[in-house]
């Protein structure tokens, strides 16, 4: 399906309907009349009143930032409400077969639904940003336009994330209740996001805000694309509400990934490509953690707590409690590579090389190369190709979770990635044990 040849005007009629229904019920009404005006005038309230009983002009400018995001964010919240109703919403309301009878091509369908959403949250958001702004910064002396303008850019590509996100589980939901469900993989990593954007505004550096932007913008292309080549109509019709013993088939598809896996090495020579990509980490880390280092653009008081927490976590006892130690501190990095990378479309697999090529090149920055690499030889002639056959699958794994068919298998091919690398911690573990032996003996 490719979405670049969809009618415009047919993917225009898909979001009238959808806008007709959402502004049929007063209940909806109500709610959008709230978070675009009521809460931006709380807000500003509070910010005014601060400002008049001397609250000192530093605290109330930032505060002023603050609610700025505060304002923004919550209309963008309702976008997941509205997202997660696009098309199980349709299921349960019986309509759903009408709306897939039409001719209109699949990605007019799916087009027009994510617009229709999005024009509604980025209304309500903007709007209540414009009420915020009018109530506030009139004879304040204060008027953040680049932070402003920044926040506007990064909330069109963190509303587009969420929705594109949130149409995705609407498509594979059966039920209205088990999309709610699933919206938890899009409410945890937006929440890290969320506290991010927010740390970047009270930092108060407008090209901080464009670099969160830019990567979200990148989530969200990415999830619409896994959106358009995901939606069959035919699979959406296919999926009936209530098949039984959801149970015994999950296990039946986790023990199908299992089978007829390949061997180690081939399986390292067929993700030649993601571990090639997981071992551009490590030196990519290492200069960037030496420039970091060397023009103190981080401070050193920041990283230097983290080497120091990494070399005592081995531990003060005898040498075998400090191999222990070790071993299972590599393992742990090493399973939750695994449990993020679907959450982190792999970009855990490549931290797990480029984090400790970080802290090298920072303390070589702080001391010499010399002395920077003496922390990693011998155990690093182990520990490093391990971390990158583990990071290359993890990497797999995200690749996997984020291509999308519209003949489904979905689930078979990120159960089979983690089949892949579950089966690789046989040879792994291991060389982690191994790693941590001659960290201790040898080092």
């Amino acid at each position: 399906m490719s979405w670049l040849n969809l009618d415009r005007r047919k993917a225009q009629l898909v979001a009238a309907r959808d806008l007709r229904d959402a502004i049929s019920e007063l209940r909806l009404i109500l709610a959008m009349v709230g978070l675009t005006i009521a809460i931006p005038l709380a807000c500003a309230i509070g910010v005014r009143g601060l400002a008049l009983y001397g609250g000192g002009t530093s605290v109330v400018n930032r505060l002023s930032v603050v609610g700025a995001f505060f304002v923004v964010f919550i209309p963008a919240s309702f976008s997941l409400v509205l997202a997660l109703e696009s098309f199980v919403g349709e299921r349960e309301r019986t309509t759903l077969e009408v709306l897939i009878s039409t001719p209109l091509k699949e990605a007019e369908i799916y087009a027009g639904k994510v617009a229709a959403v999005l024009a509604i949250s980025l209304t309500l958001c903007y709007g209540g940003l414009a009420v915020y702004c009018l109530a506030v910064f009139p004879g304040l002396g204060y008027f953040p336009l680049d932070v402003l303008i920044a926040l506007a850019l990064s909330t069109i590509c963190q509303v587009a994330a969420m929705v594109a996100g949130a149409v995705i589980i609407s498509l594979n939901a059966r039920t209205m209740r088990a999309a709610n469900v699933m919206a938890s993989f899009i409410i945890l990593p937006m929440s890290v996001v969320l506290q991010v954007e927010a740390a970047l505004i009270l930092v108060g550096r407008a090209e901080f805000l464009w670099g969160f932007a830019l990567l979200m913008a990148i989530v969200a292309i990415v999830l619409v694309r896994m959106g358009f080549n995901g939606f069959s109509r035919e699979a959406l019709l296919a999926r009936d509400a209530g098949l039984r013993n959801p149970l015994g088939r999950a296990l039946d598809a986790v023990r199908a990934s299992f089978a007829a896996r390949p061997s180690f090495v081939r399986l390292v020579w067929m993700r030649r490509v993601p571990m090639l990509i997981a071992a551009a980490g490590f030196p990519a880390g290492a200069l960037i953690g030496y420039l970091a280092g060397s023009t103190s653009l981080i401070p050193a008081a920041v990283v230097r707590p983290v080497l120091t927490s990494l070399v005592s976590s081995a531990g003060d006892g005898g040498a075998i409690e400090e191999a222990l130690a070790i071993f299972g501190h590599n393992l742990l990095a090493f399973v939750l590579v695994a449990l993020l990378a679907i959450l982190t479309v792999g970009v855990s697999g490549f931290l797990l090389t480029f984090a400790p090529g970080f802290l090298l090149g920072f303390a070589a920055a702080l001391s010499s190369w010399s002395i920077a690499l003496t922390g990693i030889v011998p155990n690093g002639i182990v520990e490093i190709p391990a971390a990158i056959i583990a990071g290359g699958l993890a990497i797999q794994v995200g690749a996997a979770a984020i291509h999308m068919d519209a003949r489904g298998g979905w689930s078979r091919r990120v159960l089979a990635a983690l089949a892949d690398y579950v089966r690789a911690l046989r040879w792994l573990v291991p060389a982690l044990a191994v790693a941590a032996v001659l960290e201790v003996f040898l080092g």
